[in-house]
């Protein structure tokens, strides 16, 4: 199987970023992924205020998928997630959301058993529950990774794990496809600023949609759909994210602009993805079993 290390990494999603690797549509890969903290952080007395955050979320890749071109979308299909043995939880000043009353620094380095459970502190054990944070294509412009936008980028969304796929739509020729900054557990919103963040090898099938243009990401589990968003405040993500949903339930189902609207209300939920990032992400998700015929 092809592996690309983590010495390939970026910290951008840019056109003009030389591909790691060509590939046919339909080829597996594993992406050795260093964590979002660019192994700065080893122990509890690393401070969180030493990281530079210019050399944060580095992705492996980019990826060069042949015949990929506007108006295409890729289909990323997260088949395995290995994290390493360990991974740390900061508190970075000027960063998260409760940043005005607890500022950090704090650094929390966990293990990994092999049970799959962290120990965070001396009460709390929490179950590993692997997700990539950072993945997504180039856009026509180059965007940092620590930012999210119709290009994917760091959505730190917890749906994005084994068994999902994740469609993006192919916005350069090639697409050049990157993923990076895996937690071994993250809860929706990332309210901190981080999750448990830690290297990993990440194994994703790479496959094309040609002529099958969409606006923004979207991800398929084995009982939802959704679609993902990100904007400069909350509101504003919501907004675009139902959109897309409303025009995906008309342009797949055959449901009038009224009828999507309805059964996003009744059937349908917004999920914050992370709301501590340049721009915020949501997803609204539906049951895949409300349709007729699909289970």
């Amino acid at each position: 199987m092809i592996r690309l290390t983590k010495e390939t990494r970026t910290y951008t999603f840019a056109p003009e970023n030389p591909p790691a690797i060509t590939v046919d549509p339909g080829t597996t890969l594993i992406f050795e992924t260093l964590d979002a903290l660019d192994d700065q952080i080893h122990s509890d007395s690393d401070p969180a205020s030493k990281v530079d955050l210019n050399h944060c979320n580095g992705i492996t890749g980019p990826v060069f998928i042949k015949g990929a071109k506007p108006g295409d979308t890729l289909v990323a299909e997260i088949l395995d997630i290995q994290p390493w043995d360990w991974g740390a939880a900061l508190i970075i000043p000027g960063f998260g959301f409760l940043q005005d009353t607890i500022p950090g620094p704090y650094t929390k380095v966990v293990r990994i058993d092999k049970d799959g459970s962290m120990r965070l502190g001396e009460k709390v054990r929490l179950p590993a529950r692997p997700m990539i944070g950072t993945i997504g294509v180039s856009p026509t412009k180059a965007i940092p990774t620590l930012n999210s936008g119709q290009h994917g980028g760091n959505l730190d969304t917890t749906d994005i794990r084994p068994g999902s796929k994740l469609f993006l739509p192919v916005l350069v020729e090639g697409a050049l496809f990157g993923v990076g900054d895996v937690h071994a557990t993250m809860g929706d919103g990332e309210v901190c600023g981080t999750g448990v963040e830690c290297g990993a090898e990440v194994t994703i099938k790479l496959d094309l949609l040609k002529d099958h243009p969409i606006e923004r990401p979207r991800i398929e589990t084995s009982l939802e759909i959704m679609v993902v968003a990100s904007a400069e405040g909350l509101n504003a993500a919501i907004k675009m994210a139902l959109v897309d949903m409303v025009n995906w339930l008309q342009t797949d189902h055959g449901l009038s602009k009224e009828e999507a609207y309805v059964i996003v209300s009744s059937a349908g939920d917004v999920r914050i993805g992370q709301v501590v990032d340049p721009a915020v992400t949501v997803r609204v998700a539906l049951p895949k079993g409300i349709f007729s015929g699909r289970r």
